[in-house]
């Protein structure tokens, strides 16, 4: 049982430095999730009516 529990705080522990690293990487230089959260521009697309259907 004690393996466990240092096993899962282990565990826990990396999960949490990972999740400050990136937090802190992202306040610093603000575009690592950038290209994930932006928006796609789209064109729009002209389509030009044939009258002689």
């Amino acid at each position: 049982m004690q393996l466990f529990m240092t096993a899962l705080a282990v565990i826990a522990g990396m999960t949490f430095s990972l999740a400050i690293a990136i937090s802190v990487e992202e306040l610093v230089f603000g575009k690592v999730f950038g290209f994930m959260s932006r928006r796609m521009v789209t064109q729009p697309v002209l389509v030009k009516s044939d009258s002689r259907n």
